[in-house]
């Protein structure tokens, strides 16, 4: 998301705006505006070439830290430590932190309002290792520390830590719309293609999915395609041609895979939880509220109603550009970003 971002700010006169990132992720965008760091993930048992690797990613980032005038973290610090924070915090630069999901995700406050991510969490959830609040702890700890900002979308501002932050500025996450070319579901088409695309199958409970499909190719007329551990182009290229696509029905939010469907105007199955939408989230948002207790019957209405599909596709598409547009949210960032520069000026005058 974050090089989407960049490349919507760089596009705007007399801005220029970088992605930093230590890895390049098969599910994940980038473009031009996309730098790797120098792998600083070397062996100890090679002193020497360790050593080099620490100095060469030490100073590539202390060289970006100086040359930006906003520093924009997403997840967490370079160095778990957070000693780039108190570099970065001696520039006297404005800095802001934006969560967007297992990073500040808190398993506690999660589990108690959500039968189906306690379960998940107690069976082989594959994020359990990282949402298990101490990172959370820490992360927000670092960012707290060196008085960065959080910009937060409405699902990840329940779990920000009150008495660390006492407010956030709302920012919705987003993509590149027109990048996506919208196919709108045909109310023609009597055999409806549903795609799956699990980055983690319990995570998004893709065993609950599977079993219903299979229970409904009894007495329905459908097709369904699983996508799992395939390049973010391919994956794409068949959500594209679909009539469906199936989200995560365990986790209660929403976030870029869902909003690329609805990019691509299709009707998005996904869980919501009644508390995101209390925490801001636009209740037009047109997604099939979908959980295990109701899958099957929220599966049957699309797959019998072509006309329903079609519908909910174009509302999708209506929803991501007014609410998830990278172009039109770039604008709201430069706002926050030249207040908080207009604010750094008049502290230190």
């Amino acid at each position: 998301m974050q090089a989407i971002t960049a490349e919507a700010l760089s596009a705007k006169e007399g801005i220029k705006a970088i992605c930093l990132t230590t890895t390049v992720h098969k599910y994940q965008a980038s473009n031009k505006t996309t730098i790797v760091l120098p792998n600083k993930f070397v062996s100890r048992k090679n002193p020497l070439k360790w050593f080099y690797a620490q100095w060469d990613f030490k100073r590539e980032l202390k060289k970006w830290i100086k040359w930006a005038d906003i520093l924009h973290y997403t997840w967490e610090p370079a160095y778990k430590d957070g000693k780039d924070l108190t570099w970065a915090k001696k520039t006297n630069k404005p800095i802001f932190i934006e969560w967007v999901g297992s990073d500040i995700r808190d398993s506690g406050f999660l589990s108690a309002i959500n039968p189906y991510y306690k379960h998940a969490f107690d069976n082989g959830y594959e994020c359990r290792a990282i949402e298990n609040g101490e990172h959370k702890k820490m992360t927000e700890q670092n960012f707290h520390a060196v008085g960065a900002v959080p910009l937060l979308c409405p699902e990840m501002s329940m779990y920000l830590n009150k008495t660390l932050f006492t407010s956030c500025i709302p920012l919705m996450q987003r993509i590149n719309v027109k990048a996506s070319l919208p196919q709108f579901p045909s109310p023609e088409n009597s055999k409806p293609l549903i795609v799956h695309s699990p980055s983690a199958k319990i995570t998004k409970g893709s065993n609950f999915i599977i079993s219903a499909i299979e229970e409904l190719k009894n007495d329905f007329d459908f097709e369904f395609v699983l996508l799992h551990d395939m390049k973010r182009e391919d994956v794409l290229a068949v959500i594209q041609k679909a009539d469906v696509f199936l989200d995560q029905i365990i986790i209660g939010g929403y976030g870029m895979a869902s909003m690329e469907a609805m990019a691509f105007g299709k009707p998005v199955m996904c869980y919501l939880l009644p508390q995101v939408f209390e925490a801001g989230l636009p209740q037009e948002c047109p997604i099939v509220n979908t959980n295990p207790g109701n899958l099957k019957e929220q599966l049957v209405k699309l797959i019998t109603n072509p006309q329903l599909r079609q519908r909910i596709g174009m509302e999708s598409r209506a929803y991501v550009e007014k609410y998830h547009d990278a172009e039109k949210i770039s604008t709201q960032l430069l706002k926050i970003y030249n207040g908080a520069l207009e604010a750094n000026k008049k502290n230190n005058a």
